[in-house]
């Protein structure tokens, strides 16, 4: 049975299914869930319903990751277990989509199905407690996520942020031990770099000045960090986990 659902090419199945569906709304935003999560890489789809039909729209399409469906209903969480790639949970009503979409990423965690880093795809509907209302769709990073690059180096480490826009600025402000957050490095910062206890930087590129200087000195890197001298600020702590190139808010504890 294995080697029967790994010889079906389910991405071309994807194109013919989705131009024989009936045009109405829940089936275009379960189209469409599927496309954003098949197009992002994402870990998984989260879907919130009330009977169980948006789950059984996207297993129709069988996307490459995991369905993580998350009701209140303990009927229709079994049944919902027969659907191909559909992983059910149970989840409290919530009065906004907003609390509502992070009780089941925070459900979802917690049963070790997403971690933090992980990016998601959400969709519900609204008004909520009705059922055949899907009409939400939302891409979401799990965790106290601040700011994502690519790690250029290994390692985590935990600090308080520098964020400087010039060169000045980290001469002013920089202490030893300090994360630097800057737009991108020059041979002048090298000093800097030597005291910093991670870097992260706008610029991407395994080839800058940041990457190849930050895997020269041992240091944890995250280049391609969009927005970070906007986003972070001075004094904040941090974890800083190059590993996977994301910052988090707070002190953060990583399994060995």
């Amino acid at each position: 049975a294995e080697c029967t659902e790994k010889s079906i090419d389910y991405t071309q199945a994807f194109r013919t299914w989705s131009r024989s569906e009936e045009p109405n709304v829940t089936s275009a935003i379960s189209h469409a869930t599927c496309t954003t999560a098949r197009d992002l890489g994402a870990t998984a789809i989260i879907t919130v319903t009330k009977s169980g039909r948006t789950a059984r729209m996207i297993s129709r399409y069988r996307p490459a990751c995991p369905i993580i469906s998350g009701t209140p209903d303990e009927k229709v969480l079994r049944q919902m277990s027969l659907s191909w790639g559909v992983t059910p949970i149970l989840i409290e009503e919530k009065d906004n989509t907003d609390d509502l979409f992070d009780h089941v990423v925070r459900i979802a965690k917690k049963h070790g199905l997403v971690r933090d880093g992980d990016l998601v795809v959400i969709t519900s509907g609204a008004p909520l407690r009705m059922s055949g209302t899907t009409n939400l769709l939302k891409v979401q990073l799990v965790g106290n996520v601040m700011v994502s690059g690519v790690g250029a180096s290994k390692g985590s480490v935990c600090g308080n942020l520098c964020v400087c826009k010039s060169e000045e600025e980290v001469r002013k402000k920089f202490k030893a031990g300090d994360v630097l957050v800057v737009s991108e490095t020059t041979n002048s910062l090298l000093p800097f770099l030597r005291m910093a206890s991670a870097l992260v930087t706008e610029r991407p590129g395994m080839n800058s000045h940041a990457a190849i200087a930050g895997m020269a000195l041992g240091k944890p890197v995250i280049v391609g960090a969009q927005n970070a001298t906007k986003i972070l600020k001075c004094g904040t702590t941090v974890t800083v986990d190059a590993n996977r190139g994301i910052v988090y808010s707070g002190v953060k504890c990583f399994p060995a």
